[in-house]
């Protein structure tokens, strides 16, 4: 008996022995209705399917689907009259399509929406201004930022000396036009409590009705303000050297991915270091 015991405990330690190196024979754990033709043959190591990703979804179809609001200068416009994307996104949009090696086809989709579209399958990546923050990252992937901005008031040029600061707005004679859905929102919900605040649906009405005195401010990205300030005189970007919050623009894709996050933030990396992102920011902002 004590000689068969210590056969099967020697027969347990190869076996072991054999299982953590990974040469196992497929004798050893035979079980009937079970043959080595059904058994998935894989290295040590080694996981089926590791390298699937969205990244090889985008580059087999042979185009990559960007999520776009197309309100938002200068980031995305949907120009009306050519019915075409412009702005420093749709050109960066491009540009990453090109080093894929693929197409750019551009999805709407709507601020409030963007999030849902994004888990729907509806795109591969949302770009066009889109804000890096903590709660877009607890259901996404947001990546590195590409460019700094906070939140400033757009008014109009006759009142510049009227609107500097949180308390100068926050009042009920204050009229704050707003888009839905956004982080434009979020901060007027937040710290503008007391103001007299409409909900816009077109964020590309809202320079114009400040300019014509049906609002008094639009709080949005120093960027979009200066773009709109640029374009009409009547109106004035405030506070642009010293906004009220301080965040980054990113681009948004599905999170969990490594393998497509890590594509993303390469060539960021990429169109930083060759200037690419300079030559659009002289382009669309300069």
């Amino acid at each position: 008996m004590f000689k068969n015991w210590k056969k099967v405990l020697l027969a347990g330690v190869i076996t072991l022995s054999l299982v953590g190196t990974g040469y196992a024979s497929h004798d050893l754990f035979s079980a009937p209705n079970v043959s080595a033709d059904s058994a998935t043959q894989v290295a040590p190591g080694h996981v089926k399917n590791a390298a699937d990703s969205q990244l090889d979804e985008i580059i087999d179809r042979g185009y990559i689907r960007v999520g776009m609001t197309g309100d938002y200068r200068p980031f995305t416009y949907l120009n009306p009259k050519t019915n075409e994307y412009e702005g420093f996104d749709v050109d960066a949009a491009k540009a990453l399509a090109k080093d894929l090696g693929v197409e750019v086809r551009f999805v709407p989709t709507t601020w409030s929406g963007m999030m849902k579209d994004l888990l729907n399958d509806k795109f591969d990546i949302a770009m066009g201004g889109v804000t890096r923050n903590t709660a877009r990252q607890k259901t996404a992937y947001v990546s590195q930022g590409y460019i700094t901005f906070g939140k400033a008031p757009l008014i109009r040029a006759e009142d510049k000396d009227k609107y500097l600061t949180i308390e100068d707005i926050n009042k009920p004679s204050v009229r704050i036009g707003v888009n839905p859905g956004g982080t434009n929102e979020i901060f007027v919900r937040q710290y503008l409590t007391n103001a007299n605040v409409t909900v816009v649906q077109n964020n590309l009405d809202i320079p114009h009705l400040v300019a014509d005195g049906t609002y008094d401010v639009m709080i949005t990205d120093t960027v979009e303000a200066m773009t709109y300030a640029k374009a009409d005189s009547r109106l004035y970007a405030a506070l642009t050297d010293k906004p009220f919050t301080k965040s980054e623009k990113g681009y948004m894709i599905p999170r969990g991915d490594f393998i497509y996050s890590t594509y993303l933030e390469t060539w960021m990396d990429e169109m930083k270091l060759q200037g690419k992102f300079d030559a659009l920011y002289k382009k669309w902002m300069e």
